[in-house]
């Protein structure tokens, strides 16, 4: 038995799977198994399909199965469509493909070679991983993502990963926001990225919450030039930031204070000594005004 365990939700998922474009080798259970074209991430070209048997629960039936771009399709009794982002858990057993969502399991019997083939095609983005940049050998570290899926086929795809944490050395960061305020971890993932290294700054599409230009401003600020934007899903888009050449070898750079500098500590002193001062010395009164005397005037002297 195969099993590759999803891992983890999230309310607002990444789900980000695409199908795989190459042929099974051997097909047992699955008749008129075709390929028609390879699915890459956001694409409505259709992956694999195969005719098989489904059992839900204690449903069963006959039909015809589709991996799409982003969902797990079955076309006859009973009908099913599971998306990609609602897959908690994914495995082969003999020769049935198992998926498990939160309230039901699905059996699909396509032959091992199909059901391997399938399940790897859900569980690793290939399309998306080559927009992403992302090497076998690279060294990745993911701050505030929690999706499922893409957790484990990065697991798979990358030489080293770390979750929650930025360790030395990490060459690629994939950091997720919801909002603006979160933003202000980028300095600090900034202080943690190699010279040469990339930060991914995964955000909602058409959130109020954060905008494309909140990310921009936050990237500026930590001395980060943005360099190529992509569709991570139908939900969120994905913003990678390198170290500009001309700031490598050289300390973050800091914004200018723009704000009054504190006054000098000479005229803080002298205000603190004059201060007790004034408190301490009484009020002078000043005198009462003297009335002044009217003076009579002179009388004049009579010729004799």
């Amino acid at each position: 038995m195969v099993s590759l365990s999803a891992g983890g939700s999230s309310a607002e998922p990444f789900g980000c799977l695409c199908a795989s474009g190459l042929r099974p080798r051997g097909i047992e259970n699955a008749q008129n198994a075709a390929i028609v074209e390879p699915a890459y991430y956001h694409s409505r070209t259709m992956g694999l399909e195969a005719q098989c048997t489904v059992r839900v629960g204690k449903k069963g039936g006959s039909g015809k199965a589709h991996l799409e771009a982003d969902s797990l399709v079955f076309r006859g009794s009973p009908r099913l469509e599971i998306p990609f982002e609602r897959i908690r858990e994914a495995l082969v057993e003999g020769d049935a493909l198992i998926v498990r969502t939160t309230d039901q399991e699905a059996r699909f019997e396509l032959g091992s070679e199909m059901a391997q083939r399938w399940l790897h095609s859900i569980l690793e983005p290939k399309g998306l991983f080559e927009k992403l940049d992302l090497l076998p050998q690279s060294r990745v570290a993911v701050v505030d993502i929690h999706d499922g899926p893409f957790l484990s086929a990065l697991r798979e795809r990358s030489a080293t990963m770390a979750e929650g944490r930025v360790p030395q050395g990490a060459t690629v960061i994939f950091f997720g926001v919801e909002a603006r305020e979160a933003l202000r971890k980028i300095a600090i993932l900034r202080a943690r990225m190699p010279e040469t290294g990339t930060l991914w700054v995964i955000r909602p599409k058409g959130s109020k919450a954060i905008a494309e230009s909140d990310v921009f401003d936050a990237l500026r600020g930590a001395g980060l030039v943005d360099t190529k934007v992509v569709a991570f899903s139908r939900t969120h888009t994905a913003h990678k930031a390198m170290i500009p050449l001309e700031l490598r070898g050289k300390g973050i750079p800091r914004r200018p204070i723009v704000s009054l500098p504190p006054p000098m500590p000479s005229a803080i002193e002298r205000r603190s000594t004059l201060a007790p001062r004034a408190a301490n010395k009484k009020p002078t009164k000043s005198p009462p005004a003297k009335p002044t005397k009217k003076v009579a005037p002179a009388k004049k002297k009579r010729r004799a």
